[in-house]
């Protein structure tokens, strides 16, 4: 309907209500006849009586707020509570239902949606909008009319995937106005080997590889949800983690929701199928996922990517497990992917995440927050780390807190990139987020690795813009260099990486990073030593100190003057540093040894110092 016969319809409506409205007046208005004429009085209808001036007529009354008469001459235009009441009557939108089955069935028959729409001017037309899981465009299909206000249409096979759909209806009544209904969300039921790993959007689209372990989740609700029970020597094998018993079992039901660990030793690439059974596409509304505390294993039941909305504050965000040719871990991640399994790590109770099929927020620009993060990546041949990151947040703590990510489980061989966040040594996070209460700081990271030949290749990756005056370097503790020009620069790295490989992140203004970073260097031991004891002649108890260049096994033995073991005082990997250790005078079984001279020998790969030491009783 073109604007001009919309124009036409309201002229040929508001004639029709001033002509009711004049009529009513007159019949309600008495004329006396008077000396002078016809003279016009109101009664039982003005709330209060105001002069006339001229020929402009104000009426106030009962039956409608305000009639007011503007006009110059004798022209009577009304305004007010008659009309106020007719046009909002046709001015309001229509109401629309839609009405769609719950689940729709794979039985071949056609699937049908309905709308009821009703209106004071009349319904011209109604749409259905259908949208497919994962796209925000909608498929526009005009409904036939039944009658006046029913609509039908049946919708197309080719809409009705594992993707699933979600679908409304936009009813337009003859003045234009329109009215959405809610979103239908129905389940789909899917055929036999519909719903394929090797499918679109799908994390694995080759297949999983053969020997190597991969996190996997299926993308829809199966009927039979029963695994056959299987090992690694038959073929294949599946894993859970059970973080109430802290055990690995191998399940007996698939659970939607929830990933698998998967390895297989067959020659071709595993493509899984509903092959023996059908299943489910889950409706597209929000799926909530309950996690535990600590690291959990989950999967999207959605058959294309969807985005999760969760605390930062308490979860760690998505990690994914292995690319086509390495293993290792990557993320953090927002988004979910069908068929690939995550790490999501808790530090709270009854913590949940929520997927969401469709993300309508618009794509504004995204604001900025103050502070800066930095994503550090480890390759190697064989395996990778892509986990590391560190910065400042504006809700961050500066101790440990809900933004420091705990550090991954390691598989087999690995790569990792690991933190130290309270000086424990222990390096047990990915992650090191911290306040702004603070500018400048030292981040400790470890570089380990098991099975990888090398070299490993350390870059980095600001998120967001770089603060303008922050400044960053490296220190590498084994070879004692300073890197200033990282992460503009990669650092590559062949050492023992089983060990560890330790350096240190500089950040902060120029000046700071500047002679913080010679400072650490210098404070770190040259070569490796072995002090005299002191004190020397002793009786029992003396102290040895020594020091490590770098992080080593070390091994520091008492012998006897005909060569023979006494006692061991160290056998274990020390960071490096400056050490001290304690003899007391006793043998391995804990014995006092007999007066004499001994050798104190302290042996690392490639060194080895002595020195001789008195006991005098």
């Amino acid at each position: 309907m073109n604007k001009y016969m919309i124009n036409k319809m309201k002229i040929i409506l508001l004639n029709r209500i001033v002509t009711s409205i004049l009529v009513i007046i007159v019949i309600d208005f008495p004329l006396l006849k008077g000396q002078d004429g016809y003279k016009l009085y109101t009664y039982q209808v003005a709330i209060s009586q105001e002069p006339i001036s001229s020929d402009s007529l104000v009426l106030r009354g009962t039956l409608g707020s305000n009639f007011y008469q503007a006009s110059n001459g004798d022209t009577l235009t009304v305004k007010g509570g008659f009309w106020n009441i007719a046009s909002s009557l046709f001015s309001k939108p229509p109401v629309v239902e839609a009405f769609l089955t719950d689940t729709i069935m794979n039985d071949a028959m056609p699937v049908i949606a309905r709308a009821i729409a009703t209106d004071m001017n009349g319904i011209a037309g109604a749409n259905l909008f259908i949208q497919l899981g994962g796209s925000l465009d909608p498929v526009v299909i005009p409904m036939t009319a039944l009658n006046d206000t029913t609509f039908e249409i049946s919708i197309p096979d080719s809409l009705v995937t594992v993707r699933n759909l979600r679908a409304h209806v936009l009813g337009e009544d003859n003045m234009a106005y329109t009215t959405q209904s809610t979103f239908k969300t129905p389940a789909v039921e899917f055929a036999k080997e519909e719903l394929a790993m090797d499918g679109t959007f799908s994390y694995y689209p080759e297949g999983l590889p053969s020997e190597k372990w991969r996190m996997m989740a299926w993308p829809g609700d199966l009927a039979n949800k029963t695994i056959d029970p299987s090992d690694l020597e038959s073929g294949h094998v599946l894993y859970e983690w059970d973080p109430n018993n802290n055990k690995w079992n191998k399940p007996s039901t698939i659970e939607i929701g929830r990933a698998y660990w998967f390895k297989h030793r067959y020659k071709e690439d595993v493509v899984f199928k509903n092959s023996g059974t059908t299943g489910i596409s889950v409706p597209l509304v929000n799926y909530t996922i309950k996690l535990r505390k600590g690291w959990n294993m989950i999967g999207s039941p959605f058959a294309f990517p969807v985005s999760a909305e969760y605390n930062p504050e308490t979860i760690s965000g998505l990690y994914l497990y292995g690319d086509p040719d390495r293993d290792g871990w990557q993320g953090p991640s927002n988004s979910l992917v069908p068929w690939a399994g995550y790490g999501v790590h808790s530090s709270a109770d009854n913590d949940s995440i929520v997927l969401k099929p469709f993300d309508e927020q618009e794509a504004a620009a995204r604001s900025v927050l103050p502070g800066w993060s930095l994503k550090l990546f480890a390759d190697g041949q064989d395996y990778f780390d892509h986990t590391g990151h560190l910065g400042r947040s504006e809700f961050a703590q500066e101790g440990i807190d809900g933004y420091d990510t705990p550090k991954l489980p390691s598989i087999n061989g690995y790569i990792i990139v690991a933190l130290d966040l309270d000086e424990s040594g222990r390096f047990g996070y990915s992650g090191d987020i911290r306040s702004l209460e603070e500018t400048n700081g030292v981040w400790n990271l470890r570089i380990a690795g098991n099975n990888e030949p090398g070299p490993i290749v350390l870059s980095g990756s600001f998120l967001d813009a770089v603060p303008e005056n922050l400044h960053v370097a490296v220190v590498d503790i084994p070879r004692r260099l300073i890197f200033d020009d990282f992460p503009e620069t990669d650092l590559s790295i062949n050492k023992n990486f089983k060990m560890g490989y330790d350096l240190k992140l500089v950040a902060g203004d120029e000046n700071y990073v500047r002679e913080t970073a010679k400072k650490i260097l210098a404070d770190i031991p040259e070569e490796f030593s072995l002090s005299q004891n002191y004190p020397n002649p002793f009786n029992p108890l003396t102290h040895l100190d020594f020091a490590l260049p770098l992080r080593s096994r070390v091994e520091i033995t008492i012998y006897n003057m005909l060569g023979q073991e006494v006692a061991t005082l160290v056998n274990r990997e020390l960071d490096y540093g400056h050490h001290s250790v304690s003899w007391h005078g006793t043998n391995r079984f804990g014995k006092p040894a007999a007066s004499g001279v001994y050798l104190a020998k302290l042996q690392t790969p490639g060194v080895i110092k002595t020195r001789k030491m008195i006991l005098l009783k």
